[in-house]
């Protein structure tokens, strides 16, 4: 699981939600230095899915390059369920502008950390269900040996992680632009109920918010 690369939305420090933004010249700068790292990494991807959004797709299209350059490697798949968390009426904003536009009700979001009704908006179940049904979707499409990458965002993969954890929360995580999780299981015993349920060798978590491929300070 891959988040995309730094959008000029990042840059400018907007509310993107499902609003569309290109890569930033850093942004491409990060994608190239991730996928400089993963061309070395074993096994390739056999399938590359991706938030329809620009700035997932620009990303997955720099990172299947390198690969497409060296040997045959999969498309990049559009796959709807992997796109950012719908803000409603706060896509595309700045905080600031949020403030001006809807002054109650970004005061009702500062005043409590209960989660609070945007209009327009996913709500948290679901974000949490559209990311449980990414995974039971994935497992029953694919099988042992197929390597996935999924190129989303930060806000969308932090209930994708959950989900695929079967945390009964979903727990909050500052995820950086090219961070990556990477996660290696059995599908084929996915469902088991037997003592393999709880087999820690047959589902291992390889690395989790990584982003030392940006080993250059003003790529981070």
């Amino acid at each position: 699981m891959i988040r995309h690369a730094e959008s000029v939305g990042n840059r400018e420090y907007r509310i993107q939600g499902r609003a569309d933004y290109l890569l930033s010249e850093q942004g491409v700068e990060q994608a190239h230095a991730l996928g400089q790292f993963l061309v070395t990494q074993r096994p390739k991807p056999t399938h590359i899915y991706t938030s329809p959004l620009t700035r997932a797709v620009h990303t997955a299209e720099i990172l299947r390059d390198y690969w497409a350059t060296r040997e045959s490697v999969a498309q990049v798949t559009l796959f709807p369920g992997l796109q950012e968390v719908k803000n409603g009426v706060l896509d595309g904003l700045t905080w600031a502008e949020a403030q001006a536009k809807y002054p109650e009700l970004c005061a009702a979001l500062v005043a409590s950390t209960d989660w609070v009704p945007i209009p327009g908006a996913e709500s948290l179940k679901a974000c949490r269900d559209r990311a449980d049904q990414v995974i039971q979707s994935l497992l029953e499409t694919h099988q042992n040996r197929d390597c996935l990458w999924l190129v989303s965002h930060g806000g969308f993969l932090q209930y994708l992680v959950c989900a695929l954890l079967g945390s009964d929360h979903t727990w909050g995580l500052s995820i950086p632009p090219t961070a990556r999780f990477e996660f290696a299981l059995e599908q084929n015993q996915w469902n088991t109920t037997s003592q393999n349920r709880h087999n820690a060798l047959l589902w291992k978590i390889r690395c989790f918010n990584e982003v030392c491929h940006l080993k250059q300070p003003e790529l981070q």
